[in-house]
């Protein structure tokens, strides 16, 4: 039977996934207009920089997202261990992430320059990243930006969703369409195409270690990276690293080249350590 007649059995399919991804922009969009309108109609002055509205927004879509992964989660009747899968994996896979990890921030953020020359970021996007990654409060910005989304954004896309489209779709459709979807949700042609690359490797390494722990791991040291790389734009600045900027500013060649180096013997690393612990399981 050919994939298009394979009816789906396991929650969710892609309209499924589809309709997840509308609840959580539903909600994110009309969450926030109702705010800003109570904000408007009382004459309520907001500081967007005080430490209060960073905790109020990080709890906010911490709720939201949270709600859509429960929604995902009960209707696929299935147990919490079934869905979100934590199996163990061996500290060659960790160091094999870790060096890979090293030069996929270095190359997604010269893929994000190529994407700005083409396509200049406003000035209303650029203070927004910038506003984002760069809080006065480090702590929040680790928080909002890396720990907070590592986690609800992997439960839902490489958790909720990767795990109903597994069973319904071959691999390769699985992974590709669970990280365009997840590129989509960041609402920016900016993040599209770095986001999805991120939820590809991450999806991949996902379906052959069976465990989420790892796309947690890579999605966390992605963000904090990024996070880092603002913070410490003063101390070592690197072009077109350091800070977003609407001017074309490319990499040096070096670091460019460091990434690939970096990116290579990770993925070398990565592929002999599933070796290993396929003939580790056969000696079984």
């Amino acid at each position: 039977m050919s994939e298009g007649n394979i009816v789906n059995k396991t929650y969710p399919g892609i309209k499924n996934a589809i309709i997840l991804c509308l609840i959580l922009l539903g909600l994110q969009i009309g969450v926030w207009l109702i705010f800003w309108l109570i904000a408007g109609i009382f004459g309520i002055d907001i500081d967007t920089e005080s430490l209060l509205y960073e905790i109020g927004s990080l709890l906010i879509n911490l709720l939201i997202f949270g709600f859509v992964i429960f929604i995902g989660y009960k209707k696929s009747h299935k147990k919490f261990d079934e869905v979100f899968v934590f199996n163990d994996v061996s500290p060659n896979l960790w160091i094999a992430i870790t060096v890979f990890m090293c030069g996929f921030v270095i190359l997604s953020s010269e893929v994000g320059n190529v994407i700005i020359y083409f396509l200049p970021m406003s000035e209303f996007f650029e203070k927004m990243f910038e506003t984002t990654l760069d809080s006065k409060y480090i702590f929040i910005s680790v928080l909002s930006v890396a720990i907070v989304p590592a986690f609800v954004e992997e439960m839902l896309f490489r958790g909720v969703i990767l795990n109903g489209f597994k069973e319904n779709y071959s691999h390769k459709k699985a992974i590709i369409v669970s990280s365009l979807l997840f590129g989509i949700v960041h609402v920016n042609p900016w993040q599209f195409v770095t986001a999805s690359l991120l939820g590809i490797v991450s999806a991949w390494v996902c379906l052959k270690i069976k465990s989420l722990s790892i796309s947690i791991y890579m999605h966390l040291f992605n963000n904090t990276a990024a996070v880092l790389a603002m913070k410490t734009r003063d101390i070592i600045p690197i072009k077109g690293f350091n800070a977003v900027s609407s001017e074309q500013a490319f990499q040096p060649l070096w670091f460019d080249i460091l990434g690939i180096v970096f990116a290579s013997i990770g993925i070398i690393l990565f592929l002999g350590g599933i070796e290993e612990s396929k003939n580790a399981e056969s000696e079984l």
